[in-house]
This record gives C-alpha cells, sequence and structure tokens, in this order.
C-alpha cells in the first residue's frame, strides 16, 4: 500500500473523527441547554482539543487545525445540522445520550490511533506515543463535559481511559513486534479494540457498577 494511500486515510480518519465529536458536544450542549453559538464553541473544544495539546506537548507547531483548515471546515457544518436534528429530538428519550456516548466513542477511537501514529512518526519513544494517543482521545471529551459542568467520563468509573491506552499500547506493539503487518491493518484492529471496549462499556453501563478498591 503506498504511503499516500495511507496518508489519505488517516485524514479520512481524523475528519471522521472530527465530526463525531462534533456532533457528541452539540447533544452535550443540548442536554445543558445551551444556545447554538455554545453548542459550536462546545464543538471545537472537543474536536481539536485533545489534538491541540498533544502537538503544544510534542512541540510541533504551528498545532495541526492551523495548517490544514480542513477541521474548521468540517467543524461548522456539521455542528449546524447536527443543531438542527438535536433539536427536534424528544428530551428524556435517552437518544441524545446514546448519541453523546457512540459518537464520543467513535472520536475516541480514531483519535488515539491518530496521536499514537503522529508521536512515533515524529521519533518520539513508544511509551510517549502511547501517553499522547490517550491525550489525544480523551482530552477533547474532558474539555467538553468540564465546559458543561459535568463530571469528565474518564474520571468516572467507566472503560474509557482504560480503552485509550488499550489501544495505544496494542498499535505500539502491533507496529513494533509484527512490522510485516500493513499499517492499514493495524490501524484497524486497534481503533476496532478501543471502540468495541467502550461500546460495551456503555452498553453494559460499566460506570454505574459498584468496584470497591
Amino acid at each position: 500500500m503506498s504511503q499516500v494511500l495511507i496518508e489519505n486515510i488517516f485524514f479520512l480518519m481524523a475528519m471522521v473523527a472530527t465530526m463525531a465529536m462534533t456532533i457528541s458536544a452539540v447533544a452535550q450542549a443540548s442536554r445543558a441547554n445551551m444556545d447554538p453559538f455554545g453548542a459550536l464553541l462546545l464543538a471545537g473544544a472537543a474536536s481539536v482539543g485533545g489534538g491541540t495539546l498533544r502537538d503544544l506537548l510534542l512541540g510541533a507547531l504551528p498545532v495541526f487545525w492551523v495548517e490544514e483548515l480542513s477541521y474548521l471546515m468540517v467543524i461548522l457544518p456539521t455542528a449546524i445540522v447536527a443543531v438542527l436534528l438535536v433539536n427536534r429530538v424528544k428530551p428524556g428519550a435517552g437518544i441524545r445520550l446514546r448519541l453523546l456516548d457512540y459518537c464520543d466513542a467513535l472520536g475516541l477511537a480514531l483519535f488515539c490511533i491518530i496521536g499514537t501514529r503522529k508521536a512515533l512518526d515524529l521519533g518520539f519513544d513508544p511509551l510517549i506515543a502511547v501517553l499522547m494517543g490517550a491525550i489525544t482521545g480523551i482530552a477533547g471529551g474532558m474539555a467538553r463535559d468540564i465546559l458543561c459542568q459535568q463530571t469528565p467520563v474518564v474520571m468516572q468509573r467507566d472503560l474509557y481511559g482504560t480503552c485509550a491506552l488499550v489501544g495505544s499500547i496494542l498499535y505500539v506493539v502491533l507496529a513494533h513486534w509484527w512490522p510485516e503487518l500493513s499499517e492499514l491493518i493495524i490501524t484497524v484492529v486497534s481503533m476496532s479494540v478501543i471502540f468495541l471496549m467502550r461500546a460495551y462499556a456503555i452498553h453494559a453501563r460499566w460506570s454505574e457498577r459498584k468496584i470497591s478498591w
């Protein structure tokens, strides 16, 4: 598989992740009774917050969305469409919460792998790459929840940060120990593990379980 095709695939992943986090932010804004402008600001924080923190920590300046305006061009129309659609959802049915959770799970999976790969490509140690992957996936959702005066999911009894770390570690391990595997396979496997773990946690209501420690 050519490097150009791989780069195009990762760019598409980034756009999908941006859309997913934008939708999750609009759903959260609706639940918090924000106006459309507040929802748009929240969408921006959720979509590029994690990658911005990653780039600042890695010294990759200017940050990614300043160099590549496609991110901003995706956030705006996605947020507008999401606001129009979410406002039609009947409150109390749990639809907005499920939309928030599953879009967030998709964004988490995609952004984690994107962040891990970027750190590796910049020549950083695999441990740093794992941490940067987790930060890329988690920080945007944390910013979204904090701005809505909600306890971030990663700080609750939930498989959130664990999913991010497991997926990032898996990507690094596969890339290091099985270099004969194509980058696409490594990416799909790692991303799928994150998403499926998170989807299971949502479906099984993991955050509601009583865990003693």
